[in-house]
């Protein structure tokens, strides 16, 4: 086990033992934000003593422990958000990984089988089995239910009868598994069109009916959850720029600014969070809309085709069943995303009673309402001073800035330009597509107001500096930004050094690369889960006097010698090369002769002889027949040549 995993379960191990409970996620991201807060202390460049790492644990756990803390809150909550992402996304993808191997699996026996011949009835029923359990595991029905097999065996018959499996399994690999993919379409298109005639569709649910419910659900959800959480922004926000606009000290509330930022935040992320449901939701339900006019014009067109037909042609039908198949199976996908969707938001929702005391009192909302009154009552007041920065109007802005041209916004956004631009969305299409920075603060409020978070006016405009573009609070803050932007650059991001929360609801992820949450998330069992630097010593020796690999022999650097080389060569011009034939050298030339040496001759005087002797034979005789009979030896001499 490596040393950044032992510091994370330390951390948790001590937590569990405070009865504090902590996930390793959790930890592990406490763990970064100190050493992000801590550089001088903990060093990325240098291996970790057994000091630093007990340091390192003790601050986490004491930070960790805190029961009463909204930063350490809004940790817990983006940490839990990420973390129900992540495996709610894991568990998608396993449950498509499995669905897909299976069916795999049937695709590679399906296109391996052959069929001897047209009389292999053997060979065609087992064939006839594997096409329905793939057409039935693609659909994610089970493939063992023997009402689903009768009723896709029936509508497979229409499609492809088994008299027809001999040329199916006549085709190629590709053909085939393309040919299983339109089968998929033609049989579950049938079914689908039975189901709505009441004549069949087992096990199919009206997927259709049921995800539109379920994303119209989830949204209301999403949407009076959104609507309590920005009620409590709205009082929040109230309460700190009342506070801010007569003096911390002259307020008569009794909450430190500081905490009320703090909680802000919080409920900041909170939105936030609430926010990306809704984009989310709002795709699935424009999506849904679309696959369910094209559902039902499908049917439609079916039902009118067929009628009461015995027979229809095919090349209208098949197109219609295809497309029942595919909307109804993005349906299906679509259903179980929601359904992930759901989850992750109930999840969400343990967060919206906060585990810390809040320090928000009605009696300072109130009050800081009826000023707000009372400032909008007075002769030219603005809403704008409830935020507690100077107002401009409507008119002062368009007097003293004015759109810029499509040149000018061109230089602009190359991330090199060092020139801020004042720029409007409704006035420059070139930045109309533009995310604004920062989740949409301003970084002027962030940095001279200690971390607070307001959202940006659009009516003031935005800035365009460098590429990215960033929104105000109030021309004020706008125009303080454009004359320095890298002070209020550099102070959102202190901000979130000392606040680590930040970095994930402002998306800093490009700035603290190692702290994105998803990350950590992903890498908790690798190297570098704390994000730490894993070093090592290393050495390596190198010559005193490097040896170039080229070495130009013509080269010379003397002065002396090259204006003598120089003048040598002038002289080369006006000389002359003369040549005499003497007696010795007439005649003469290089001459060769070539020799074949004799080949090489054998002879053989050996003759080879042998003898052989002749063989001595004695037999006896006269050893059987009459007792009176004389045995005799018998001599026998063979002589073999």
């Amino acid at each position: 086990m490596d040393e950044i995993q032992k510091i994370v379960f330390e951390i948790a191990d001590r937590c569990q033992r405070r009865k504090v409970p902590v996930t390793d996620m959790l930890a592990a991201f406490v763990a970064k934000t100190i050493i992000l807060e801590n550089p001088d202390k903990f060093q990325l460049d240098r291996a970790m003593s057994q000091d630093d790492v007990e340091g390192l644990v003790s601050m986490a756990v004491t930070r960790l422990s805190k029961e009463d803390d909204p930063s350490l809150e809004t940790l817990r909550m983006q940490v839990a958000f990420d973390a129900a992402y992540v495996e709610r996304q894991e568990a998608l993808e396993k449950d498509k990984a499995g669905t897909n191997r299976a069916y795999s699996l049937l695709e590679q026996s399906i296109c391996a089988t052959t069929l001897a011949s047209t009389k292999d009835v053997a060979g065609m029923g087992q064939m006839h089995r594997l096409i329905i359990a793939a057409l039935l595991t693609r659909t994610g029905q089970n493939p063992s239910n023997e009402v689903f097999q009768r009723e896709v065996a029936a509508a497979l018959e229409s499609v492809l009868p088994r008299a027809n499996l001999y040329p199916f399994t006549a085709l190629d690999y590709a053909d085939k598994r393309d040919r299983l993919v339109d089968l998929h379409n033609y049989v579950l298109g049938i079914r689908l069109f039975n189901k709505a005639l009441g004549k069949g569709g087992s096990g199919l649910g009206d997927k259709i009916r049921d995800a539109s419910e379920q994303v119209l659900a989830l949204g209301t959800s999403v949407m009076n959850q959104l609507g309590d959480a920005e009620k409590i922004v709205n009082d929040t926000q109230a309460v700190i720029n009342f506070a801010h606009k007569k003096g911390e000290k002259a307020s008569t509330s009794k909450t430190p600014l500081q905490r009320l930022h703090d909680e802000l935040a919080y409920r900041r992320q909170y939105i936030g969070f609430l926010q990306s449901f809704e984009q989310e939701i709002a795709t699935s339900q424009e999506q849904m809309h679309n696959i369910a006019l094209d559902y039902d014009a499908h049917m439609e067109e079916l039902r009118e085709l067929v009628g009461r037909k015995s027979a229809v042609p095919k090349e209208r039908v098949y197109p219609l069943f295809e497309g029942l198949s595919k909307l109804w199976m993005e349906a299906k996908d679509v259903e179980m995303h929601n359904g992930a969707l759901q989850a992750i938001f109930d999840e969400l929702v343990t967060f919206t009673i906060p585990n810390y005391k809040t320090m928000l009192l009605d009696e300072d909302v109130s009050t800081a309402y009826r000023d707000q009154e009372g400032e909008e009552a007075k002769p030219g007041g603005e809403a704008a001073a409830a935020v507690g920065e100077g107002a401009v109007g409507e008119g002062e802005k368009r007097t003293e800035i004015t759109a810029k041209s499509g040149e000018d916004v061109t230089k602009a956004l190359d991330p090199a330009s060092t020139t801020p631009l004042h720029v409007f969305k409704n006035e420059n299409p070139e930045v109309i597509a533009m995310p604004i920075e920062f989740g949409g603060f301003c970084p002027t409020t962030m940095t001279e107001r200690d971390g607070l978070l307001l959202p940006s006016d659009p009516t003031n405009g935005n800035i365009l500096y460098q590429g990215k573009l960033y929104g105000f609070v109030s021309m004020d803050a706008l125009l303080a930004f454009k004359e320095d932007p890298g002070k209020f650059l550099g102070g959102v991001l202190g901000e979130a050094r000392k606040k680590p929360e930040l970095i994930n609801l402002l998306h800093l992820d490009r700035h603290f690369p190692h702290h994105v949450l998803r990350k950590v998330l992903a890498g908790l069992t690798v190297e570098g889960a704390v994000g730490l630097a894993k070093v090592m010593d290393g050495e390596c020796q190198t010559p005193t006097h490097f040896v170039e690999r080229h070495i130009d022999p013509k080269y010379d650097w003397n002065e002396w010698s090259l204006r003598r080389k120089a003048i040598q060569l002038a002289n080369l011009h006006t000389k002359r090369t003369h040549a005499t034939q003497t007696q010795l050298s007439q005649y003469r030339r290089e001459n060769d002769a070539q020799v074949y040496l004799p080949k090489g001759a054998t002879t053989q005087t050996a003759v080879d002889r042998g003898t052989r002797p002749t063989m001595h034979f004695q037999f006896v005789k006269g050893l059987r027949g009459h007792p009176d009979q004389e045995m005799q030896v018998v001599k026998v001499d063979l002589d073999i040549q």
